[in-house]
């Protein structure tokens, strides 16, 4: 009678089961149908990663870099930037470009591939989408012999493929740069002139701009031995334009009593704003005047003259 309990008792059990994992299967498969996962789905779909989507097509463009897109120098100095260009598109396919530089009138401008390879302009480039940045160096020279004013030039740099166009502003800053130069206009340029004890000499000396800018004002002085007379005309020169010169008159006297010999003169220029040229310095031989030489002559023949005189009367006896 026992047996007969124990296995009714297990079949009660085992139909108790059966009965509870019906409604179990049934919620997991609904659940799966309504995108539900089972933790057990939820657990192996976390241990994998997602996949990575790729970006979207971006608008086919040019991008430029530059670490020094502004260069200062004065205007006979030539400008070079370095410009990296790069080519951003969601093609696949390389393309090439079209380059050109946009300068200011009389401007000379060009592209190369390096700093030590000027000599090799380039007007086109190839490019691959997502490449290596590609180095250019663009080129600009002002016509300093037209003495641009100081100020800031721009100058673009243009990269173009069909409807894909790109450009970059790059500045050359042109400073002023002060300088001049003075010189005799004896032959030669000389350095040396003659002068009298009590009289003036003249030497014409010319001063030229040789800077970009125009000098405000150029003062004329000299350094001279003691008791010596030195004047200018003009005694200065007013703003004297670049590439121009000016023609002074140096009057050189020394004085009275002056033993002859050789002195030495320096000829000194101040230039505004601050500028200087090199010194002249000029050698002057000072000699006696005409009318002591005169004296000289007639002192040597009448000389002469008493020695003829003494000697025929001599012969004479």
């Amino acid at each position: 009678m026992s047996r007969i309990k124990v296995v009714c008792l297990i079949t009660c059990v085992v139909i108790g089961l059966a009965m509870l994992c019906g409604p179990i299967n049934q919620g997991v498969a609904m659940a799966e149908s309504r995108g539900i996962a089972s933790p057990a789905t939820i657990s192996l779909e976390q241990a994998s990663p997602p996949e990575e989507q790729a970006p979207p097509p971006e608008e086919d463009r040019i991008e430029f870099d530059t670490k020094y897109p502004a260069l200062s120098g004065a205007a006979d100095k030539g400008f070079e930037f370095d410009v990296d260009v790069r080519y951003l598109s969601g093609s696949k396919e390389a393309r090439d470009f079209d380059l050109s530089v946009e300068a200011p009138e009389g401007w000379l401008s060009y592209i190369c591939k390096s700093k030590y390879e000027r000599e090799k302009e380039i007007s086109a480039i190839h490019l691959d989408p997502y490449g290596m940045k590609e180095g250019l160096v663009v080129v600009a020279a002002a016509p300093f012999w037209l003495y641009p004013e100081p100020g800031d030039y721009v100058i673009k740099l243009v990269v173009t493929s069909g409807e894909i166009k790109g450009s970059v502003d790059l500045t050359a800053k042109i400073t002023a740069r002060y300088g001049f130069s003075a010189a005799t206009k004896l032959e030669g340029g000389r350095l040396n002139i003659k002068a009298e004890t009590g009289k003036e000499s003249y030497l014409p000396i010319s001063v030229t701009n040789t800077g970009t800018a125009t000098l405000d004002k150029i003062t004329l002085s000299s350094s001279r031995p003691e008791g010596w007379s030195v004047t200018f005309n003009p005694e200065k020169i007013e703003a004297l334009s670049p590439g121009t010169s000016q023609e002074a008159e140096v009057a050189i006297k020394p004085p009275a009593k002056t033993i002859a010999g050789d002195y030495m003169i320096s000829l000194k220029f101040a230039g505004e704003p601050s500028s200087h040229a090199d010194d002249l310095d000029i050698r002057v031989t000072v000699g006696t005047s005409t009318k002591w030489g005169l004296v000289g002559v007639g002192i040597v023949v009448a000389i002469i003259a008493g020695l003829a005189v003494t000697f025929m009367r001599l012969g004479r006896r």
